[in-house]
């Protein structure tokens, strides 16, 4: 097959400008570079010109990791914009042609790691982690994402608070970086691999021989009968256990199950009951778990209809609409994920006693420092005045996601997920059957009703699950930090004794 190249000619003449600048470390020129590119994509934002929009987003990431001065939110912002705005025109249906495949290709690796990277700098490990398993799912020997994947497990493998999610992760973050050096192609950076080297020297060679370059005896369990196989299958491939390893590239049974829990927790030696977070952090899990099998469910075929969809006398008004308890399973899926952010933001406020008032706590109040209106106005803590640590700063980015414009976007990243929430909470959604309802995205009529087919349905559901679960595992992580902290200032003269709380047999759960 002849290959051809889809991207202007302009976006190489932008890339070998961005190259030349920042190979010398010039950055006023890069700085110019960047103006001038920023100007030109206004007016040519279609899909042939992505690579522009990919250098942009480099060069102001490249600025910020040299001039620590320009390290701000709002750098961080424009880098993951123009990333984002990449991604999307690289998945254009124009640029589905098979003739462009090499050049799509080409761009999309480094594309995908460098947004990782850039999402990793915002404390989003297990999001950055996500897109470095797709490069590697996409093109396994590419050096880049391994040495990442790398840094960003041995990072990960530093705020969980389990020893044994700590060695598994730092054995497999120690295999990446190796891997990443010994087998480095033409697309890795020598600064790159050099910082790689630089990790793996720090390693005592007594840790590499005793640990690290011996067989990791990985168990392996039965997944039970054929449905139950087929569910944990599912949430195994998909990454959506509550489980640190299941970030991992690699899918093992015994990553199959949901083992996080909340961290040892000091309270005053004075208090009898078990402290509140326990059952709250249960009940999360709980109902993160329930979502999660609503939407196996609802994504799951079905060779017939569900016996509670029989004789239910509904009006077919030939526009492909899809009605089932299926859908139905989704439907309410999505709208119980969501409902999760003000639980953890329940949580959060008892935990960091912000004082926010029962009525208000919020996903966004936690982040304000004043809640309620006119003569009701108060005051309270928030936050961003909690001692930061990576667990808070993972969710401080993803409310910005949810909240914050990027760039020159017209609404927030997440804004598509708030109206669909918004709609299946207070208004009319119709869902379609994407074989028989020509859709490109979801729209809202004249008449305000919500269109949207079931593949897109199923899509953001999934989407929203991989940052949900990413929030109860932040979360656990911010606990886990603040904990060390408050140990580490207590008197040595104090007496910490240790209580033991026991795991809820499954077999109560009927």
């Amino acid at each position: 097959m002849e290959y051809s190249n889809p991207f202007n000619e302009q976006c190489d003449v932008f890339s070998k400008s961005f190259d030349a600048a920042i190979d010398t470390q010039d950055w006023d020129k890069t700085q110019k570079i960047i103006a001038e590119a920023e100007h030109y994509i206004t007016e040519h934002s279609t899909a042939q010109y992505a690579p522009i929009f990919y250098s942009v987003a480099t060069a102001y990431s490249d600025i910020a990791k040299c001039k620590p001065e320009y390290m701000t939110d709002a750098i961080q912002e424009k880098t993951l914009y123009y990333f984002r705005t990449a991604l999307n025109l690289l998945n254009s249906h124009e640029l589905k042609n098979p003739e462009f495949k090499p050049y799509v290709l080409g761009l999309q690796l480094p594309l995908l790691t460098n947004y990782a990277n850039a999402l990793s700098r915002c404390g989003r490990k297990i999001a950055s982690i996500r897109y470095y398993r797709q490069v590697l799912q996409i093109s396994p020997k590419f050096s880049m994402a391994k040495g990442n994947i790398g840094i960003d497990l041995l990072s990960y493998s530093r705020f969980v608070y389990d020893p044994g999610h700590q060695d598994y992760l730092g054995y497999f973050s120690y295999h990446y970086l190796k891997s990443a050096v010994e087998d480095s192609d033409e697309t890795i950076h020598p600064d790159a691999k050099q910082y790689f080297t630089q990790i793996l020297n720090g390693y005592s060679q007594n840790y590499i021989e005793e640990f690290l370059e011996k067989p990791l005896d990985i168990p392996e369990y039965s997944l039970g009968d054929s449905n139950e196989y087929a569910y944990r299958m599912w949430c195994l491939n998909n990454h959506l256990f509550l489980n640190p390893l299941n970030d991992l590239p690699l899918e093992h049974s015994c990553f199959a199950a949901d083992t996080l829990k909340l961290p040892d927790l000091t309270t005053n030696i004075s208090r009898t009951d078990v402290p509140i977070f326990y059952g709250i952090f249960n009940q999360l899990k709980q109902e993160y778990v329930y979502a999660r099998y609503l939407c196996y469910k609802g994504c799951s075929f079905q060779d017939a209809p569900h016996y509670a969809d029989k004789e239910t006398c509904l009006v077919d008004l030939l526009d492909f609409p899809q009605y089932s308890i299926r859908i139905e399973d989704t439907k309410t899926a999505f709208r119980l994920l969501y409902s999760l952010f003000d639980k953890v933001a329940f949580f959060i406020n008892s935990y960091y006693n912000l004082e926010i008032k029962e009525r208000d706590i919020t996903f966004h109040s936690i982040w304000r420092q004043a809640s309620g209106y006119g003569k009701s106005r108060y005051k309270h803590k928030s936050l961003h005045d909690v001692n930061p640590n990576v667990g808070i700063e993972s969710l401080r980015w993803m409310y910005k996601d949810f909240n914050d414009i990027f760039g020159d976007a017209h609404s927030p990243q997440q804004e598509h997920m708030n109206i669909l929430r918004n709609a299946l909470e207070h208004k009319y959604v119709k869902v379609h059957d994407c074989l028989l309802y020509d859709m490109a995205a979801p729209y809202i009529d004249e008449e305000m009703t919500y269109h949207i087919s079931e593949t897109d349905l199923e899509n953001y559901t999934l989407d929203l699950m991989y940052i949900v679960r990413e929030l109860i595992i932040d979360l656990t992580m911010a606990v886990h930090a603040h904990e060390k902290d408050k140990l580490s200032k207590r008197s040595k003269k104090r007496l910490v004794t240790q209580v033991n709380l026991f795991d809820y047999d499954d077999t109560w759960k009927i």
